[in-house]
């Protein structure tokens, strides 16, 4: 058992079309980050894990994620260092593209490379790089998703195991993945439609086999968040509705279906999470629609052609409908959450179907199976390289749009940078002013209407936490980060603001004059 395992790993690793995925995942993973890696770029959060950190573990519902993170911040540490941290990225989207690439058994050189492109590129993953400090961490997760379904899909009780096991990892770290695992799941039902080497019989023991899986890794991830809750004394926090998570209204359901079929329509002329911002990503979606619709046509055609079981069909457009459903189910498991881009993994499965069924049609000589007239047409050819030729390009747009997002960044933290600078500049020269003074902020926003840094705001490719605002939790992390300098926040039930309330409230507003104030040996700036 251990020398036939050592046999296929090694098989795997001198696969062509395996080293073809990898070297493509480096390639356009490089294409898209480099940027990134090589400028000082912070969102909102990632500038409040500088330099140290890994984010919010347990108390978010991401277990794994704490206990893991402090492990590494023991053995190496979890400094934010982004082209560690994104390089580390891709090599392990890299391997997780390799294993989907041997999950179904992908033959076409070129699909392999799509396969490797596609996935490192799409959305949800450049969304992620915004989180620099723990983006590492969540492809883990991804990776947890992958090899979990290789390993209940191809091993026995001990695959089951720790397929389901993995997935509990994968939820525990970050848990948006989990439509992603199931939609793996329906792919591999649909591939095993469409194969004439499978029955009905199998495919429905196998589905069962799938969900329970699910099932078992979900119930897992529970019992060890709840363990770990109650370990650390700590309650499960409200942050983007994570303690919703999994709570379904089954009256509300029917609604949310609605509006996972309207998504999956709206990729085609507008919009949506950031998945469809440019004009010929909405058009490489219908493309991919249009070549889905014939492909299965073809393959039903052939079907009945062998006289295969009708059973069959049935199945495969019921794995068709339930695909779309699991595709964007995160808006079925957080009902009044937060959902944005990096949250939207599952629908890189589109691009997987399409590919899925052209590399089996590929493999299909119409001229033997009585379809001579599409044979002549060279029909199924046509299909593939339109294929190349639609994600190719999609792979590419997102790339575009990736660097474009990142320079948008850029120009923010600039603006951020100055402002703050300025801030500081109208402090020091306030007559009368010290070094030893100490510095309170009065109050959270402030509005200026002359700073505008909204100049990028309206292009196309704004993925989801994207952005340095003015007004924002992070704004120690940021003077102190790129100034150097410090500061304590006051509100109206402190200490220092109710003893000199009288004159903070007779103060103007920042930026006016008469908003920086001296009282004693103390500065105060009075925000809204």
């Amino acid at each position: 058992m251990t020398k036939k395992f050592m046999y296929e790993i090694k098989d795997f690793i001198r696969s062509r079309n395996v080293i073809y995925c990898f070297l493509s995942s480096l390639f356009f993973g490089l294409l898209s980050y480099l940027y990134f890696f090589t400028n000082n770029l912070n969102n909102y959060d990632n500038i409040s894990v500088t330099p140290v950190g890994y984010g919010t573990g347990t108390s978010s519902g991401r277990w794994f994620l704490g206990e893991f993170g402090d492990w590494i911040g023991e053995l190496w540490g979890n400094y934010n260092i982004p082209i560690f941290n994104g390089i580390l990225t891709i090599l392990i989207l890299a391997v997780t593209s390799c294993i989907i690439v041997e999950i179904f058994k992908i033959k076409n050189k070129w699909l392999c490379i799509l396969i490797g492109g596609i996935t490192v590129v799409f959305p949800p993953i450049a969304s992620a790089m915004f989180f620099s400090y723990t983006v590492g961490y969540y492809a883990l997760a991804i990776f947890f998703v992958v090899l979990g379904n290789f390993l209940v899909k191809e091993c026995k009780i001990l695959g089951f195991i720790f397929g389901s096991l993995l997935f509990s990892f994968s939820l525990g770290t970050y848990q948006a993945y989990y439509p992603l695992c199931a939609s793996v799941f329906i792919l591999i039902l649909i591939k095993m439609c469409i194969d004439s080497k499978t029955t009905w019989k199998e495919i429905i023991v196998t589905g069962f086999k799938f969900l329970f899986s699910l099932a078992l890794g979900y119930i897992l991830y529970k019992l060890f968040l709840k363990y770990y809750l109650y370990i650390d004394n700590i309650q499960l926090g409200s942050y983007k509705g994570i303690d919703q998570m999994g709570k379904i209204d089954v009256y509300s359901l029917p609604a949310k279906i609605k509006e996972i079929f309207n998504s999956m329509l709206q990729l085609t002329f507008d919009d949506y999470m950031s998945i469809s911002a440019t004009k010929i990503i909405q058009h490489s979606f219908l493309g991919l629609y249009i070549i889905t619709f014939i492909t299965l046509i073809l393959l039903t055609i052939k079907n009945i052609l062998n006289k295969e079981s009708i059973l069959k069909f049935i199945l495969l457009l019921m794995f068709i409908v339930l695909l779309f459903i699991s595709i964007n189910f995160v808006v079925v498991m957080v009902p009044n959450g937060y959902i944005y881009t990096i949250m939207q993994m599952g629908f890189v499965c589109i691009f997987y179907l399409v590919i899925i069924l052209i590399d089996n049609l590929d493999k299909i000589n119409l001229s033997t199976n009585k379809l001579v007239i599409l044979d002549k047409f060279k029909l199924n050819k046509v299909l593939l390289v339109s294929t190349i030729v639609i994600v190719l390009t999609s792979t590419l747009n997102y790339a575009w749009q990736t660097n474009g997002n990142y320079r948008l960044l850029y120009y923010n933290n600039r603006q951020l940078e100055n402002y703050y600078q300025t801030l500081y500049t109208r402090i020091k020269s306030t007559e009368g002013y010290k070094q030893d003074m100490n510095i309170y902020f009065v109050g959270s926003d402030i509005n200026d209407k002359t700073f505008s840094n909204f100049k990028w705001e309206n292009t196309p490719f704004k993925y989801g936490g994207n952005g340095s605002p003015l007004n924002t939790y992070s704004r120690h992390s940021t003077i102190e980060n790129y100034l150097g300098y410090s500061f304590a926040k006051i509100e109206n039930d402190s200490e220092e603001y109710k003893k000199y309330q009288n004159d903070i409230e007779q103060m103007d507003k920042y930026p006016n004059d008469g908003s920086i104030k001296i009282l004693d040996n103390n500065i105060f700036i009075r925000f809204e």
